[in-house]
């Protein structure tokens, strides 16, 4: 038997070697424990000869580079030895007759070798950097950027043979991030440029061009001070490292911005542009986990992770991913830098809450993601009604290690409470864990536990804006399962009284605009709230999403709509109702492939999120699709345990396609499941125009008008009322709404 061929091997066994940020060696998928690594020579080996462009060297070589001190003889016999421990350290098993699978003898050679594949990650960068480069394709660049976890083998970062190979890999990462901070910057996406750009100035800092880039971009989007600052930083880092001032080229760039000569991008373009603040100011706070035995303690792991999201979201000079974001990353036991590299996050927060009894136990960690690193970790063990002050101490000790730089105002944000009763916190947090649910049943209980924080504390305005949230999308569309006298004018009350305790609530004037432009009607009022409350609070998610989805289609600004939605979901990539909404504006604006193709986008992250689903299906009717539409429309009322807005839904497509008798029969399903819940009006009216009862159909619109029904917001621009826009009831009905004609 050859001496390249394993003794025994079942079956090929696969090989990595990583190189690439900490050492690794992964073998079919498990990774070799440190401690068999515990000398320094066997690993030594293993590095070496991975780096060698066939993953070979001469044992002169070997006993040359690893005992230079030691006479032939010696290093031969150390040699051997270090062989004998590599051998075993990849196969404990490895019997002392049997033949190694991987380290293996040729004549003068030693190699390393796997039937299965033997994969090294620094010659995988350079296949991808290479791939890259001859496709010209951001995808590409990214997937190569992907794969660089770091300097080449920085636990040698002083040996000789390791040095010239890491310059030629840090060399291609930076050429891979320039091409790709210039395609984005030619293909207008101005904050992934950015994003780059920064990523390259962590690895190059004095790198002028890069931060000539930097200022040329903020200036483009408007944004003066953010180029001025990068000039500023830019004179830092040249002076300190290299002792150097900066060039004529960037003064004069300088003198443009600060004159206002600088070229800003036109108005549509500006308001299309991407977040600017880049991963150097932002922070991904993953879900605690809860290490209780009571999975009913879930809510205060949650909401203490939530919690100091929204305490770090008050300040201006940090960008903090949205809950809807991070916890789509729960109980995945998520490696922090993965998710800080997916999310484009400079640190990502992680930890574990322990309640036993009236005991608190939090401990958390704060992760860098450019290299994995603690930045800071803390074990805090109390009384569980120190829950307050734990977490505002957290986010405390965060803004300080990630030293920014707050304002009194802003250092008073954080140290403000809401609340001073630990009962109505606790209520209150119980509440937010099931409005995240975002079903009619947590929702419901979700107002129940508002409540009672509310009956703890009279003047807790957070638990106000909770429960005029709740009753919000309990009474809108998307939900439905309350008629909107019911919900609406509860969710105003509820929003007002907020405000009464608290006027900078942003997300309580958003509820409140909500309602007095669903249920009110009064767009002017609710103009104005959307925009106090994105003023308050610009960061506001939920007030770009309702002010796009509701206010702007309702006046017709449909191009405006979608920018706003897409400033939401640049907020908040990962939220399910975002990501769809960013579907059905294309739908408004009868864009149905492209309406399509988000919506498949969206359930790519929840395949069960029935809200996606019935509005697919919408797109697909629109396109005479109707079998797929039907598809969907049956998914929905599966998923949600026979929602009557999918069903309403597919009753409509029913009779657009000719099926009379099914159309009629879900008619009469509608009117007896109406006797226990509310059934959309409007939609109703539109199962009748589908049917070719125009008269009916404007019955059915009044009722919706009686009603206030919610889908009435979109009057002037559903597709579905098409046949009906020439007639001049319709007209009429749109003057009543108050709507723009």
């Amino acid at each position: 038997m050859s001496k390249t061929e394993p003794q025994g091997a079942e079956a090929p066994s696969v090989l990595e070697i990583h190189l690439l940020g900490p050492f690794r060696v992964v073998v079919d998928g498990r990774a070799v424990e440190g401690r068999r690594f515990a000398r320094r020579k066997p690993k030594l080996l293993v590095k070496l000869l991975a780096l060698q462009p066939h993953h070979q060297l001469h044992r002169e070589q070997l006993m040359e580079l690893l005992w230079p001190e030691l006479d032939a003889e010696a290093a031969a016999n150390n040699l051997h030895k270090t062989i004998y421990l590599v051998r075993h350290a990849l196969e404990p098993g490895l019997k002392s007759a049997a033949e190694s699978r991987f380290i293996l003898s040729q004549g003068h050679l030693l190699a390393l070798r796997a039937q299965g594949g033997l994969r090294v990650d620094a010659e995988e960068f350079e296949r991808r950097a290479a791939a890259a480069k001859r496709s010209g394709e951001a995808e590409e660049y990214e997937a190569a950027l992907a794969l660089y976890a770091g300097d080449l083998l920085p636990e040698d970062l002083y040996a000789d043979w390791a040095a010239a190979r890491r310059e030629q890999l840090r060399g291609q990462r930076r050429e891979l991030l320039t091409k790709l901070a210039l395609l984005y910057e030619a293909r207008g996406e101005f904050g992934r440029g950015v994003e780059q750009w920064k990523r390259l100035l962590d690895c190059d800092p004095p790198n002028e061009e890069a931060h000539r880039r930097l200022m040329s971009l903020y200036a483009q989007m408007g944004d003066r001070h953010l180029a001025l600052r990068q000039y500023r930083q830019c004179c830092e880092v040249l002076r300190k490292e290299l002792d150097a001032e900066p060039e004529r080229a960037t003064v004069e760039l300088r003198e443009r911005i600060v004159s206002g000569r600088a070229r800003a991008l036109p108005q549509g373009e500006a308001g299309r542009r991407e977040d600017a603040h880049g991963a150097g100011d932002s922070l991904a706070v993953l879900p605690l986990d809860n290490s209780c035995a009571d999975p009913n303690a879930e809510y205060l792991s949650d909401g203490i992770a939530e919690s100091i999201i929204n305490n770090l979201s008050q300040l201006g000079g940090l960008r903090v991913m949205a809950s809807s974001t991070v916890f789509r990353y729960k109980g995945r036991g998520a490696d922090p830098q993965e998710v800080g590299r997916a999310l484009g996050a400079r640190a990502v927060l992680t930890g574990r809450v322990l309640q036993l009894g009236d005991r608190l136990v939090i401990r958390v960690e704060l992760v860098n993601t450019s290299d994995g690193a603690q930045i800071w970790g803390e074990q805090y063990d109390g009384h569980v009604s120190d829950v307050l002050a734990v977490q505002e101490e957290i986010a405390r000790r965060i803004s300080e290690k990630l030293q920014l730089r707050l304002t009194s105002e802003e250092r008073g944000r954080l140290a403000g409470r809401h609340t001073e009763s630990t009962e109505a916190y606790h209520a209150y947090l119980r509440g937010r864990y099931f409005w995240n649910k975002r079903t009619e049943d947590g929702l419901r209980k979700g107002i129940e536990h508002f409540r009672q924080a509310i009956e703890f504390d009279p003047c807790y305005a957070l638990a106000y804006a909770g429960l005029a949230e709740s009753y919000v999308v309990l009474g809108s569309f998307g939900v439905g399962a309350l008629a909107p006298a019911e919900a609406f004018p509860r969710a105003k009350e509820a929003a007002t009284r907020a405000l009464e305790i608290d006027d900078t609530l942003a997300e309580a004037r958003a509820a409140l605009a909500f309602s007095l432009a669903h249920y009110d009607w009064d767009w002017a009022a609710a103009r104005r709230e959307f925009a106090r409350a994105i003023e308050l609070k610009p960061a506001c998610t939920t007030a770009h999403h309702w002010y796009g989805l509701i206010y702007l289609p309702a006046m017709g600004r449909l191009d405006e709509a979608f920018a706003e939605v897409r400033r939401a979901h640049e907020l908040e990539p990962l939220s399910l109702s975002i990501n769809t909404d960013f579907g059905f504006l294309p739908y408004l604006m009868r864009q149905y492939d492209r309406s399509i193709n988000e919506y498949h986008k969206s359930l790519e992250l929840d395949k069960s999120f029935v809200y996606t689903h019935w509005k697919l299906g919408l797109a697909y009717e629109q396109k005479a699709m109707y079998e797929e539409a039907i598809e969907e429309f049956r998914k929905a009322i599966t998923l949600s345990g026979g929602s009557a807005q999918a069903l309403v839904l597919l009753g409509h497509t029913y009779a657009v396609s000719g099926r009379r008798g099914e159309a009629l029969k879900v008619l009469d399903e509608l009117g007896e499941l109406s006797k226990r819940r509310y059934v959309s009006s409007y939609r109703v009216a539109a199962i009748h125009l589908g049917l070719g009862e125009k008269g009916r159909a404007f019955e059915w619109l009044e009722r919706a008008y009686e009603e206030r029904d919610s889908w009435l917001a979109w009057l002037k621009v559903d597709p579905v009322l098409d046949d009906l826009r020439s007639d001049p009831r319709f007209s009429d009905l749109v003057r009543r709404v108050g709507l723009p004609p």
